[in-house]
């Protein structure tokens, strides 16, 4: 079954990326995108994602690092003072205003330097074109299709990616949201997504199919990485992510 999945899928991806290499202004902007690079402390880079575990862990030791935060993950006590230099959102609660477009603000008067990583297909939506007029700095990526299940983590990894950036380090990934979700518990160091605990078991139902595509995603994206000589390294307290070798935030710096 696994198999005529990842046959399916591949056709659905490969159909919805023809389809965006047809749109010329997108190409452009990512053309521009594959020149632009960023300096990273130590040819390292630090994606902090939100899990529960969070809270048991003290990320001051990650001062001076080179950090990438993800949607909620402002709101983490230490956000100011670790600075971090990008911040990725690609979830369509951002564009269908569930998620308000004034966190850019409350993330900008955090860390006035970040940069947002977010999907190509938003360069052209109106909600952004203020920030984009006042110099607010973006990186667009190539869009996620509806069966690239690697979720924002994946578009953080694939960004890293891009910028040849050897060592990925990752911390606050669970893979474990639905499970909270389900029993209506806390799924986020900073608590529940409201929007998530009106789902209906019809959702739930394609929440934990999707769920299972993830974590075949994620095994499949760790051989690729590791054949590539990509080191992706989980400093996450806990979890199912058995596919990455693992670390403990506290021997950072060490």
């Amino acid at each position: 079954m696994i198999k005529k999945d990842d046959i399916i899928c591949s056709i659905i991806n490969s159909t919805f990326r023809l389809i965006h290499k047809l749109n010329i202004k997108e190409q452009n902007l990512l053309r521009k995108m594959a020149d632009r690079k960023f300096d990273v402390t130590d040819n390292e880079i630090f994606i902090v994602l939100n899990s529960p575990s969070l809270q048991k862990q003290d990320l001051s030791v990650l001062q001076g690092k080179t950090l990438m935060f993800v949607n909620r993950g402002f709101h983490h006590p230490l956000y100011k003072e670790l600075q971090p230099k990008f911040h990725t959102f690609i979830d369509p609660k951002m564009l269908n205003g569930k998620w308000p477009v004034t966190w850019l603000d409350e993330i900008l008067e955090l860390s006035p330097n970040v940069t947002f990583i977010m999907p190509v297909t938003w360069a052209s939506k109106k909600q952004f074109w203020p920030y984009i007029e006042r110099g607010v700095s973006f990186y667009w990526m190539p869009i996620q299709t509806v069966c690239d299940c690697l979720g924002v983590a994946g578009e953080c990894f694939q960004f890293a990616i891009k910028q040849n950036i050897p060592t990925i380090y990752f911390t606050g990934f669970e893979a474990s949201g639905i499970a909270y979700e389900l029993i209506k518990t806390t799924s986020h160091f900073y608590g529940t997504n409201e929007e998530n605990l009106k789902k209906s078991t019809k959702d739930q139902v394609i929440d934990l199919l999707m769920h299972s595509r993830h974590l075949h995603d994620l095994n499949r994206f760790a051989e690729m990485s590791k054949a590539k000589g990509i080191s992706l390294i989980n400093l996450t307290e806990g979890g199912l992510l058995d596919m990455f070798p693992r670390m403990n935030l506290k021997e950072i710096g060490v």
